[in-house]
């Protein structure tokens, strides 16, 4: 089957179009959506305190989703405190065909990340708990900075406590391979 050059470039313009209306954004869903919290679309700021924002919706249990809301509210105070970032970067562009005609360009793009937490918090309160009127629950929790400082030494002891026991394994181990050799 052949086709006209004129209905190959109507064919080349429907496509374009059609990719560049199909790319449009979605427009983000916490600055239109009156259903949110004050509190999440505008987080307080202090100097003397932390926050965290969580929410959850579970439709059969209000309890639940209450409790939910309150836990990733911490969720999200702990990872501002410590957390370990895992991240894998694949970038792949291919181009196949002749030096003056390709006949194809496969590009990849590939990001992976994960986040790790775990932290102890103490003396986190919770602050606001708003209940919007598609049944998600919204909680806003605070921690003191001194109280998150406090925190934040302790991870940083136990962090140099494990690296004395580590250093404090490795000599003893190079002490009985001295041992061992004679």
């Amino acid at each position: 089957m052949k086709f006209s050059k004129k209905a190959i470039l109507i064919l080349t313009g429907l496509l374009v179009a059609l990719l560049v209306f199909g790319c449009k954004s979605k427009p983000d869903t916490l600055e239109t959506d009156i259903n949110v919290p004050k509190f999440v679309s505008n987080p307080p700021s202090s100097d003397q305190y932390l926050y965290g924002v969580g929410s959850a919706k579970f439709s059969n249990n209000s309890s639940q989703a209450m409790q939910a809301a309150d836990a990733r509210a911490r969720t999200d105070l702990a990872t501002k405190l410590s957390t370990e970032v895992q991240a894998m970067i694949i970038d792949y562009s291919r181009i196949a065909g002749t030096e003056n005609n390709s006949t194809a360009n496969l590009t990849f793009y590939e990001s992976i990340s994960r986040q790790l937490t775990n932290t102890t918090l103490r003396g986190v309160e919770l602050v606001e708990r708003d209940r919007t009127t598609d049944g998600t629950y919204w909680s806003l929790v605070r921690m003191s900075k001194t109280d998150a400082a406090q925190v934040s030494a302790e991870i940083i002891d136990s962090e140099a406590s494990k690296y004395a026991e580590f250093k404090a394994m490795e000599a003893l181990k190079m002490m009985e391979a001295q041992l061992d050799k004679k």
